[in-house]
């Protein structure tokens, strides 16, 4: 995962990390985790990202899966 994208993505946005946390139903430490790669996000969790922060196909691609 590309999490500085994703990082910069929620700059852009103005979210921190626990208001984005509300948004998609997680708590701010499984989110934390999930950001930084220790775990990854669940494809709902993805889809609802997507949705929040407009982000196009290629910019999940790019962010989510692992190359």
């Amino acid at each position: 995962m590309k999490s500085n994208k994703l990082k910069a993505k929620l700059r852009e946005y103005d979210f921190n990390y626990r208001d984005f946390s509300k948004k998609i139903k997680s708590n701010v430490s499984s989110f934390n985790n999930k950001i930084n790669g220790k775990i990854p996000f669940n494809s709902r969790e993805i889809a609802k990202i997507k949705k929040i922060l407009n982000l196009t196909n290629d910019e999940v691609v790019e962010i989510f899966i692992n190359k």
